[in-house]
């Protein structure tokens, strides 16, 4: 503590005892200075009101600073000294900011004389302030407690509350949204301000009302703004289910009150891992006395796919594929006896849906085949005409995800013409390109895009579909951030780290409170993603260290797609590092884990970084080895024109360069600078792919290899 915060401090604190028992107008300076306990080398001496001015400048900031001390001292006596933890749900958020006033409500109701004093010198003018030749500006105050206590009387507020405040605002607001750095604080001392004239002008008014009074006016003027409208819908759905309980727990009223707690959250996509809860405690509700029903079973099937969703989308994959298995359980032996039709569509969905946890853990060959299996099924009950019926909307999503099922199993250019023909479907039927299952399937395009080496063409697609679904959606739900990693991994492919960097670091999936609420996954992504583009900015000891950290992190996890990139992703930077040996130990622990077919294109990326290491430790043959091993991965099911293949033969191409040998080169770089399009109507590498422009270099200098001279264009104005 400085020395002028010590002096404000015993002020606040002399000024406290002195108004505590003197009328306001009846209180001079030379009291308070006389009160005022300092030390000085070991005496405490008297003061005069000059010098008390001097430090507090005028009256407002010397009875702002007595109640910030009384306060404190009787929040120390009776308010719970932790800091709180984050409220489980919206009710609680609410109730536990009326706490905290509740708190600041009992004080004015014990320091009544003393508030009245404070209010009466919170509006007094200074002589200084008075006269023209006094300072203009305001006087400099330490940024601390006490400094912003005296800042503020000096402009005529009341901040005495807003330390106690700001903790309990900042945990209630992270219980439905992530607050901007400032805001508790900016709100604390704005409601700390209110509650000051609220509670002064009311000193018989009941402090329980007059808290819960002050804390509804936060939730509507602070909250609501912030979080969105949507927590309205998640308020009132919550406080029906508390009532419903209160009438009697494992009721149909609790199960129904506890259905509209889930859809409120589910609708938007922000608190998944909430939703999962909430889905686990409606599941139970439902297996009590109407769980054999035909109405029972079907709830129990959908609430069980809801949950595994939401799972999904957090990341957690086991316990996700046990609520579609649970799901897929139900359809097949229960609801198949009352309604088999219904039953096979139960069925059709929960194969789609463990289809997708299968592409998520790294297995997508497996996953394509349940996914294929569904939409199979599905196809049968789509309407082939133009229009939209409720089975063309489930047969569309499973064909979205078989798109990227093939993608991931390395598919590119069968995937890429899935992804176009389910985006051209639903615009045919929909009407509107602006409609968000149309964007959604666009964002799905541009990923397969990604994957098929047209960085570029994704990277504009993404741009511009994220860019409408983040109008549609909340910030901070899932989606939108979806797209900002997927726009990240774009600029990361075009080898643009800045571009990188500004798009994670301005969104919310790289906080920590993203990982806990919405997706753990999806924050684990974003955090490879900015730690490969710190590497390329030259700073791979810093993306270094950042990935060692979540390695760690995940140490316990199953070995799954996620797990396994992370490992990639170190070993990269450990190369670009300079440590082969370290990036060739980390690899084998990848390859250790790896499954066939499991992960073509993750298997690919392996073998590429375990050539370089070899390269780099000068061990050719083995690096021979590994490229040769690569180009085998076509029996797994990968393109022969999949990109991370032609990174191999550009690899082996430039080594054979660098060692002087020219022998085949022209063979290694053809598939790379070929310009004929594919069967997805593009080259296999699209135009301004780094990899496309490193080739077109080697070829030139190597000259073993005769570029296409392209036919001269003459722009028709200048002809």
């Amino acid at each position: 503590m400085s020395a002028q915060e010590r002096r404000l401090s015993a002020i606040g604190e002399a000024a406290a005892g002195v108004l505590r028992h003197t009328d306001y107008h009846l209180v001079r300076a030379e009291d308070v200075a006389s009160a005022v306990r300092l030390s000085r080398e070991g005496q405490s001496g008297r003061r005069s009101a000059v010098w008390l001015y001097n430090e507090v400048k005028s009256r407002r900031v010397l009875v702002a600073l007595a109640l910030h001390h009384a306060f404190v001292e009787f929040a120390d006596r009776n308010g719970p000294p932790e800091r709180p933890a984050t409220p489980g749900s919206l009710v609680e958020a609410r109730d536990l900011v009326t706490q905290a006033l509740l708190l600041v409500a009992r004080f004015h109701r014990a320091e009544a004389f003393l508030t009245q004093q404070v209010q009466l010198g919170i509006g007094d003018i200074a002589t200084s302030e008075k006269r023209q030749s006094g300072p203009q500006g305001p006087p400099s105050w330490p940024d601390s407690a006490m400094g912003r206590a005296a800042a503020a009387g000096w402009a005529g507020r009341v901040v005495a509350y807003a330390d106690h405040l700001a903790p309990v605002i900042s945990a209630a607001a992270h219980a439905v949204c992530l607050p901007p750095l400032g805001w508790a604080r900016a709100c604390a001392e704005k409601l700390s301000d209110l509650a000051f004239d609220a509670l002064t002008d009311d000193p018989d008014g009941p402090v329980d009302r007059q808290a819960a009074a002050l804390s509804a006016h936060w939730y509507e003027r602070h909250l609501i703004p912030l979080a969105g409208t949507w927590i309205n819908d998640l308020d009132v759905a919550e406080r029906a289910r508390d009532a419903a309980r209160r009438g009697g727990e494992g009721t149909s009223a609790e199960a129904d009150a506890q259905a509209n707690v889930l859809r409120s959250l589910l609708d938007t996509g922000i608190l998944l891992e909430r939703a999962a809860r909430e889905a686990g405690e409606l599941s139970r509700l439902l297996s009590g006395s109407e769980a054999g029903t035909e109405t029972g079973l079907r709830s129990r099937c959908d609430v069980q796919s809801r949950m595994g969703l939401a799972l999904l989308r957090y990341g957690d994959l086991d316990a996700a594929r046990a609520g579609f298995e649970s799901s897929l359980e139900i359809a097949e032996t229960e609801v198949k006896i009352n309604d088999p039709e219904s039953a096979a569509s139960y069925a059709a969905r929960a194969r789609h849906n463990l289809g997708e946890v299968l592409v998520e853990e790294g297995r997508p060959v497996e996953g394509a085949r349940l996914i294929e299996e569904a939409r199979s099924a599905r196809a049968k009950g789509a309407d082939a005409a133009t229009g939209v019926s409720s089975a063309w909307r489930r047969f569309t999503l499973t064909a979205q995800a078989a798109a990227r099922a093939a993608t991931r199993a390395g598919r590119v250019a069968d995937g890429l013409a899935q992804a176009e023909a389910v985006v051209a479907d639903r615009q045919a039927r929909l009407g509107d390109p602006g409609d968000i299952n149309v964007v959604a399937a666009r964002v799905s395009l541009g990923e397969a895009l990604l994957e098929a080496g047209q960085p570029i063409e994704a990277r504009h697609l993404l741009q511009e579909a994220g860019r409408q679904r983040a109008d549609l959606l909340q910030p901070t739900a899932y989606w939108p951030n979806h797209d900002t990693v997927r726009m990240a991994q774009a600029e990361l492919a075009l080898r643009d780290p800045s571009a990188v960097l500004r798009l994670l670091e301005r969104a919310p999936v790289l906080d920590d409170w993203f990982a806990a609420h919405v997706s753990f996954r999806l924050w684990a992504e974003a955090r490879v993603a900015h730690a490969l583009a710190t590497a390329l900015g030259e700073d791979p000891g810093a993306a270094l260290d950042a990935l060692s950290e979540l390695a760690v992190l995940l140490a316990a996890a199953p070995p799954d797609a996620l797990v396994l990139s992370v490992r990639r992703a170190l070993a990269e930077i450990q190369l670009w590092n300079g440590d082969a040996a370290a990036a060739t130990a980390t690899l084998k622990e990848v390859r250790a884990a790896e499954t066939d077919p499991g992960d073509p294109p993750g298997r690919a990326r392996t073998l590429l970084l375990a050539a370089r290491c070899e390269d780099a430790r000068g061990d050719e043959g083995a690096a021979r080895g590994h490229r040769a091993a690569l180009a085998g991965l076509t029996a797994s099911g990968l393109d022969a024109a999949h990109p991370l293949l032609l990174e191999g033969r550009y690899d082996e191409a430039a080594h054979r360069f660098e060692t002087g040998r020219f022998d085949g080169l022209d063979d290694l770089l053809a598939p790379l600078l070929d310009r004929a399009p594919l069967s997805h109507g593009r080259p296999s590498l699209g135009d301004g792919h780094p990899l496309l422009l490193r080739a077109a270099t080697l070829a030139d200098r190597s000259g073993a290899v005769r570029l296409p001279r392209p036919p001269r264009q003459v722009l028709w104005e200048d002809a």
